[in-house]
């Protein structure tokens, strides 16, 4: 199965407009969405604003910097995070360019390596959940044990996970760490929260 191999070839791209909707997806990306328990179309895709597929508002605006920087012609940009499934540490490499002539920003998505590791039920979606929510950083895939940040081996041992007949559910955010690297790419001093997040 392709999810698993130590090295995967593909690149998974999309592009938005100048109104930041999704006008072009590879299909690449859908297999990876597939993949990951999201089996979409292009016609759930395709039309639809790229900041609605990102759940967390801070996530949002630190995109909306980055996508903001390529369109005044800084560019392009690169960098790091990771895509885990339960049974693998993905290492992801993105790359932002800016078509000026077209108006349109290409991201371009690689796995730069795979590690193998053993299931971790907190991160398959197919099981039962319950109320309580964890965080855990959209960027690194580290879990929130309030305030301080984790590996999801290491968050499922310290909450005693194990033990429990159902698992929390995930809810993505972006840690510091790698809120204040995104900002730093964006030529942002800081990571500043959106305004409504300060309230």
């Amino acid at each position: 199965m392709k999810l698993f191999q130590q090295i995967d070839p593909r690149s998974f791209i999309y592009r938005i407009d100048a109104r930041g909707r999704l006008v072009w997806i590879n299909d690449a990306w859908l297999e990876f969405a597939a993949e990951n328990d999201w089996p979409v179309n292009r016609d759930d895709v395709i039309g639809r604003p790229l900041m609605h597929f990102i759940a967390d508002e801070h996530l949002r605006y630190l995109y909306g910097l980055l996508i903001g920087r390529l369109r005044a012609g800084r560019g392009p940009l690169r960098f790091r995070y990771r895509c885990d499934a339960p049974d693998a540490r993905r290492h992801m490499e993105m790359l932002m360019l800016y078509d000026q002539a077209e108006r349109e920003i290409e991201f371009q998505s690689s796995v730069l390596r795979i590690e193998r590791r053993l299931h971790q039920d907190l991160l398959c979606t197919r099981l039962p959940s319950d109320p309580q929510q964890l965080g855990i950083c959209s960027c690194c895939k580290r879990v929130d044990l309030g305030g301080e940040w984790a590996e999801v081996e290491d968050a499922v041992l310290q909450l005693r996970l194990f033990d429990r007949e159902s698992l929390p559910r995930t809810r993505h955010c972006v840690c510091p760490r790698c809120a204040q690297d995104m900002a730093g790419l964006a030529g942002c001093g800081r990571a500043a929260a959106p305004r409504s997040a300060r309230r």
